[in-house]
């Protein structure tokens, strides 16, 4: 049997609208009318919200917003201004926060017309001004998973009422500013919990990976996991309020199986029980947000962070999947 996995992460972004921007050891800012941005050779590692309307943003409603964030102090200090761009120097590397006044699209009138979401077409015909959590490093050996869950902490601080979608430069994704929206956002890995638009052809071909299940890598992934599966536990039981734990395992429904991630509500002394964190592909029954449970003996991986702003635990097999996919990226 073969297991796919699709890389949402991985999908290569289209819309390169961000002017090459270099920082060098931090001591170039970009011009006062350019947002600050990867350079041109890198992935635009970002995420975007489109407002109805251009927001006001200051150095100290920055650093209040990552502070927030990163449950840890980030003074104005570390914030360099330079509008419409506010780069933060921090222990997780550069951030910049983008703050324009104009439509983030050079066409929205013509993305729109190829959205198959009527609401989601609406929402880019009108906005009017965009927010955007850029990270600015270029470390190839990166988890981007972690430097997306701190660009969403950042993001999750900015949603408003005037938030009418985000948008992933990164995979083509966007998903409106609906009541699942923080949630997705929240999770180990927020690219792979956003809802695809429906845009025409943004999809490439043969960007799923697929393995067998009886790959060599895989049962070394699936059995690291298993051996840690102590440490994990103890976290578990010693786990704090800002803290997220999940994990992976089979779930069948007739001759359909599936693996799936469960967000953790609780765990007894045979199963974990958690909410599907997001809908299945081969499964028509279970949807995402369901109560399910899924044995001890039967989870082949587990994911948690270690506090707001802090690094994840686990996911063996994300990281397996990430490099396949990279590998058949590069050929």
């Amino acid at each position: 049997m073969k297991t796919p996995f699709n890389p949402s992460a991985l999908i290569s972004w289209r819309f390169a609208l961000f002017t090459t921007f270099g920082l060098l050891s931090g001591a170039l800012l970009p011009a006062a009318d350019t947002p600050a941005a990867a350079p041109s050779a890198q992935r635009v590692v970002s995420l975007v919200l489109l407002l109805s309307e251009p927001r006001t943003l200051d150095a100290a409603a920055a650093a209040h917003a990552v502070s927030r964030a990163w449950g840890s102090e980030v003074p104005e200090s570390a914030v360099s201004a330079s509008p419409p761009s506010f780069v933060i120097k921090s222990a997780h590397g550069r951030f910049a926060i983008n703050n324009v006044d104009q439509p983030y699209f050079a066409d929205s009138a013509k993305l729109a017309a190829e959205l198959k979401d009527p609401t989601l077409a609406e929402a880019i015909r009108h906005h009017h001004g965009w927010l955007s959590v850029d990270w600015l490093e270029n470390d190839d050996k990166a988890d981007l998973r972690v430097v997306y869950q701190q660009i969403s902490q950042i993001i999750v601080q900015l949603v408003r009422k005037d938030t009418l979608a985000i948008y992933s430069p990164d995979t083509d994704q966007f998903h409106l500013n609906d009541a699942t929206l923080i949630g997705h956002l929240k999770s180990p890995d927020p690219l792979q919990d956003l809802v695809p638009a429906g845009l025409v052809g943004a999809e490439p071909a043969g960007n799923t990976v697929t393995i067998n299940d009886d790959d060599p890598q895989l049962l070394a992934a699936q059995a690291e996991a298993r051996k840690n599966w102590p440490a994990f536990m103890q976290a578990f039981k010693a786990r704090g309020k800002d803290q997220y734990f999940a994990v992976k395992g089979r779930i069948i429904e007739g001759e359909a199986s599936e693996y799936v991630w469960l967000q953790i509500t609780d765990i007894d002394d045979t199963q974990v029980h958690g909410k599907l964190d997001s809908d299945p592909e081969s499964l028509t029954k279970a949807k995402r947000g369901a109560d399910l449970h899924i044995a001890i003996a039967d989870v082949d991986d587990w994911l948690y962070s270690t506090g707001a702003g802090k690094d994840t635990q686990g996911g063996y097999t994300l990281r397996l999947f990430d490099e396949l996919a990279q590998a058949k990226q590069k050929n």
